[in-house]
């Protein structure tokens, strides 16, 4: 009798661990993935070098719209939708890493900067009931990008070591 592993089906025989707080490309299902393009160490340190000169421009220009914000509207407002951002953002340390390890370290960058984008265009239609809420997605975005943006410089420098 031919187990399920001889017909490269062993990826069936394991359920997914969710427990597991590996960032790491095993799929919890017994490590049968198809083979990942090998980078070269020079193509490793463009990505990291593009990487960060593409996160610090995104987190300076919400830095930026943090500080603005006083003057597009009243500083009272302004004062409670960066609390509400920051409410949100250390609220969302808690479930960010559940998040990035189900979505993938890709759609959780992508997600939050899209995220971080309606956060910086609620800006231009400046009323609480706007502010608020963008503030509160903005703050979820900055959770899930820096946890999505540690496991991927955490990966990149397994990936460089190797």
């Amino acid at each position: 009798r031919l187990s399920a592993a001889t017909h490269g089906l062993a990826f069936m025989t394991k359920a997914p661990n969710m427990a597991s707080t590996d960032f790491s490309d095993d799929d919890g299902f017994g490590g049968v993935r198809p083979p990942r393009p090998a980078y070269s160490p020079r193509d490793l340190m463009r990505n990291a070098l593009v990487f960060s000169a593409s996160f610090a421009i995104l987190e300076g220009c919400i830095s930026a719209t943090i500080i603005i914000s006083h003057e597009v509207v009243e500083h009272h407002l302004a004062s409670s939708v960066s609390a509400v951002l920051y409410l949100f953002f250390a609220l969302g340390t808690l479930v960010a890493p559940a998040l990035v390890r189900r979505a993938g370290v890709k759609r959780s960058l992508v997600a939050s900067m899209l995220m971080y984008a309606v956060y910086t265009a609620a800006y231009m239609a400046p009323s609480p009931t706007v502010l608020y809420p963008a503030g509160a997605l903005g703050g979820l975005a900055g959770a899930l990008l820096w946890t999505a943006q540690g496991a991927y410089y955490t990966t990149s420098a397994v990936e460089y070591s190797k």
